[in-house]
C-alpha cells in the first residue's frame, strides 16, 4: 500500500468495480476520459479478470485515509521494462472529493512507485483538449507537454486530439530532493 497524508493507494480489487462502472458512466467524469462509455459491470468484471494478471498494467484504488472511502482510481498502463516507460492515469470519481487538491498527493505516490519501485525512466499521460483543469494539475506536479496528436483516437463518436505530457525520472528526482 502506498500512503500520503490523506490518501492510501491499494491494488484494485473486485469489490471496487461497481464504483468504477458508476464513475465511467457519469457524463461529468467520462467527458475527460479517453474511453467510450457506457460500460457495464459484466464487461468490467471480464476486463478485471484479464488485467489482474497482466504485468504491463497496475491499477490502484484511491482511498481516503480518514473515512476509508473509495474515491477514485489511478495506475500505470503499457508498462515497458524494455523502454522503461509507462502511461499514467488518474480519476477522482467521488464528487465530494473534487477540488481538494488530492492529485497533489496521488501523483507523487504513483510517480515514486514508477521511478523507484519499477525503475522506469519516463511516465506519460494523455488528455483531451477540453481537460484544461487536468493539464494544470499535471503541470503543477511536474509533467511537461510533449506532443499534440491530432485526431489520434476515435472515441465518444468522434476523432479526439490527444495531448501527451511526460515527466522523466531525472526531473522527478531533481524536484523531490
Amino acid at each position: 500500500m502506498l500512503t500520503s497524508k490523506n490518501i492510501e493507494l491499494r491494488l484494485l480489487e473486485k469489490q471496487d468495480l461497481p464504483s468504477r462502472v458508476k464513475w465511467f458512466n457519469d457524463p461529468e467524469i467520462s467527458k475527460y476520459l479517453v474511453s467510450d462509455y457506457p460500460v457495464s459491470l459484466a464487461k468490467t468484471e471480464a476486463w478485471f479478470s484479464k488485467t489482474v494478471l497482466d504485468n504491463s498494467k497496475v491499477h490502484f484504488s484511491i482511498v481516503d485515509k480518514e473515512t476509508g472511502t473509495l474515491i477514485g482510481m489511478t495506475g500505470l498502463l503499457q508498462i515497458s521494462s524494455k523502454h522503461m516507460n509507462a502511461q499514467m492515469y488518474i480519476t477522482i470519481g467521488e464528487e465530494s472529493f473534487h477540488g481538494l487538491k488530492l492529485p497533489n498527493e496521488i501523483i507523487p505516490l504513483v510517480l515514486n512507485y514508477a521511478f523507484i519501485e519499477l525503475n522506469l525512466n519516463k511516465v506519460y499521460l494523455w488528455t483531451i483538449p477540453c481537460n484544461e483543469r487536468g493539464r494544470k494539475v499535471y503541470e503543477r506536479n511536474g509533467f511537461t507537454k510533449e506532443a499534440e496528436m491530432h485526431e489520434q483516437m476515435y472515441c465518444k463518436g468522434q476523432f479526439q486530439t490527444i495531448i501527451q505530457h511526460r515527466v522523466l525520472k531525472s526531473e522527478f528526482l531533481e524536484n523531490t530532493l
